[in-house]
């Protein structure tokens, strides 16, 4: 029996305040008190721990010298999608996947869902943090049910020539980004014995934040060996010294909570970075990138690169205890159907005779974002 098409479209304003699916809260409120599958994808190894080498356009070799802001602004386009096939019959399907979130050097100038059964929709589970959900009550065995994001972006490199002049010793920090920036997170300790240490002989004399902050970032990629890899955690990657970007930030992270020093991290396909929080003399605060991995900047980010999260302390709906980054899911009654998770980004031209530059991807069934070497740059972008 062929599933009745209709199709579910949510508004931007709903989707900026993340509100739940009428159907998705029902799904995920039953699985507390019933035997529901959940599962969750493994994220695959971060893999970009190879340097990167700038071509001074696409890739900056060094900041500008006579401007700062959000800068060259670049145009995506973007379909985050979930397949189910069901060869059973199942019940309370929820599917859920990662998608852009809208940041200083992010604007998402468009977005659509739709799907062929069920309902669809973008939900916020942080500020920062952004899933497609789809949620099927019933699905008969022999029903395929589809449900596409599409997205138009425009994403900037970010430059304002910070340096320790611009921010006191002495920081005064909203408590809101205390509660999101310091503390643990899954597998993000920032009290072990051997973090407390290095921290002591990293502080040495400094007492300015931004001071400490480049110590800590400059420290990682001399000290913490590249290793792809299942990610293990900040006290594993010390004791062993090896991990990949995603250790590597995560180290960053700790070093910089153990000193009073709001940081998240920032997750793009395939890599993660960090950010570090300060205020200035006039009491505005800043997110600053820190790459410890496959980019060498402090203080900013000379590259286009898609956003999917930033913070790593998740808690998801229905499902107990907090996770760091995102991944895909599906949770299920009764027959298991198969999911298929996939992304198409796609830079876009101004014009039909300009160049729209390097940085098409895939998502693979594995979870990693496959460079399409669309463009020529395309061979030396990071992995």
């Amino acid at each position: 029996m062929r599933p009745d098409r209709r199709r579910f479209l949510q508004s931007s304003a709903a989707i900026a305040c993340g509100t739940w699916l009428s159907a998705g809260r029902a799904v995920a409120e039953r699985a507390v008190s019933e035997q529901l599958h959940d599962e969750l994808a493994p994220r695959p190894p971060a893999f970009s721990v190879v340097p990167v080498v700038g071509d001074g356009r696409w890739i900056w070799t060094a900041p500008p010298t006579d401007q700062t802001g959000y800068l060259e602004p670049r145009k995506y386009r973007l379909r985050v999608g979930i397949d189910l096939d069901a060869s059973g019959d199942a019940r309370d399907v929820l599917a859920s996947t990662p998608v852009p979130i809208v940041v200083p050097e992010q604007q998402i100038t468009a977005e659509r869902v739709t799907t062929n059964l069920g309902a669809a929709g973008i939900d916020g589970l942080t500020p920062t943090a952004r899933q497609l959900t789809l949620v099927v009550p019933q699905l008969p065995s022999g029903a395929r049910v589809s449900a596409v994001a599409e997205f138009e972006l425009t994403v900037s490199k970010q430059y304002f020539g910070y340096d320790a002049e611009q921010f006191p010793v002495e920081q005064k920090i909203p408590l809101d980004v205390r509660a999101a920036g310091l503390g643990d997170s899954p597998g993000i300790q920032t009290q072990s014995p051997p973090l407390l240490k290095l921290l002591q002989e990293l502080k040495g004399s400094r007492t300015h934040p931004w001071q400490l902050a480049r110590s800590f970032a400059e420290w990682v990629p001399q000290h913490i060996r590249p290793q792809l890899g299942a990610y293990t955690s900040v006290t594993t990657a010390l004791e062993k010294r090896v991990g990949d970007c995603e250790e590597m930030a995560g180290v960053f992270v700790a070093l910089c909570r153990a000193a009073g020093i709001p940081a998240r991290l920032v997750w793009i396909p395939n890599h993660v970075w960090s950010e570090f929080y300060l205020t200035d003399h006039e009491g505005r605060g800043h997110w600053i990138p820190a790459h410890t991995a496959c980019y060498p900047w402090f203080g900013w980010t000379g590259v286009h690169e898609l956003v999917i999260q930033k913070g790593d302390r998740l808690r998801l709906p229905g499902k107990p205890g907090l996770v760091r980054l995102q991944t895909d899911r599906l949770r299920w009654g009764g027959a298991k159907p198969t999911a298929r998770y996939w992304a198409e980004l796609e830079p876009r031209a101004d014009a039909p005779d300009v160049d729209p530059g390097p940085g098409a991807r895939s998502k693979s069934p594995t979870g990693e974002w496959i460079v399409q070497n669309k463009h020529p740059l395309d061979r030396v972008a990071r992995r």
